[in-house]
């Protein structure tokens, strides 16, 4: 085989063997993603959750009675409390 044709293979088979490091690394990076991305949604569906609960606390505390608000007010600031928490932001 000539230098040049030696040469060549070599390259087609080094070239081979980066597609197959290339296609590895693409389906890491897929599996990261959906793993990310999988765990964003439940991240949001939480924190989605918190808000529905500090809402209904919230409307609880606008209709409250006065004898009443005091106590509605500490369920309110618990659940506001976890939805900053779920939301990252610490108080």
């Amino acid at each position: 085989m000539s230098s040049r044709a030696s040469y060549e293979a070599k390259a087609e088979a080094e070239f081979a063997e980066v597609q197959s490091q290339l296609a590895a690394i693409a389906a890491r990076a897929k599996k990261a993603v959906a793993a990310t991305q999988a765990k964003g949604e439940r991240l949001i569906t939480a924190a989605q959750s918190k808000h529905d609960e500090a809402l209904h606390r919230f409307e609880l505390l606008k209709r409250a009675s006065e004898e009443s608000w005091s106590a509605v007010k500490t369920t309110f600031e618990i659940a506001w409390a976890e939805l900053r928490h779920a939301l990252g932001k610490q108080e």
